[in-house]
C-alpha cells in the first residue's frame, strides 16, 4: 500500500550562499505549487478540419507566493526577519523542504505585503519570489 504525506511538518529555509547554513522562517500557512502546465504553442493548419493541434511551449515562469502567520514583532520575529532580507535587496538562496523529504532549491529576493482580513482573524503576511533562474528538485529514494 503506498504511503502518503501531508504538508505540515514541510519548511522554508533561506542562505547567503547555496552551500552555507540555512535559516527557517516559522510560521508558514501555505507554500506555492512549484512547476505548472507549459503554455501551448498553435500548429493548426488549413489542413485541419475538425481539431486544432498545438505542440507544448515553454513553462510559465513562477510566481512564488508564501503565507505567513504573522509573530509579534520583536527583533527574532518571522516579519522582522523577512522584511530585513527585503530591505537588503539582496538575492538570497532559498530551500523548500517538503515532509516527504523532497527539497526544491532557488535564488531569489525577497518581496513582502501584509494581508488585511476581518474580525478575528490572525494577522498574516505574504513573501514573494520570483526566481533568477530555474529550480532545482531532489526526490530522495527511500528503499522499502
Amino acid at each position: 500500500m503506498p504511503t502518503y504525506n501531508i504538508l505540515n511538518g514541510s519548511k522554508l529555509e533561506y542562505s547567503a550562499t547555496k552551500t552555507g547554513s540555512y535559516t527557517q522562517i516559522i510560521g508558514l500557512k501555505t507554500m506555492p505549487d512549484f512547476g505548472s502546465t507549459p503554455n501551448k504553442v498553435d500548429t493548426t493548419t488549413l489542413d485541419n478540419t475538425k481539431y486544432e493541434t498545438n505542440i507544448n511551449g515553454l513553462i510559465p515562469a513562477p510566481d512564488l507566493t508564501y503565507e505567513f502567520n504573522l509573530e509579534a514583532p520583536t527583533a527574532n520575529a518571522n516579519i522582522k526577519k523577512v522584511c530585513d532580507l527585503e530591505d537588503s535587496g539582496l538575492s538570497y538562496w532559498w530551500k523548500v523542504t517538503l515532509n516527504s523529504g523532497i527539497v526544491i532549491q532557488y535564488q531569489s529576493k525577497v518581496e513582502v505585503g501584509i494581508k488585511g482580513g476581518s474580525s478575528e482573524d490572525l494577522e498574516t503576511f505574504e513573501m514573494y519570489h520570483a526566481p533568477e533562474g530555474e529550480y532545482e528538485r531532489t526526490i530522495p529514494t527511500i528503499s522499502g
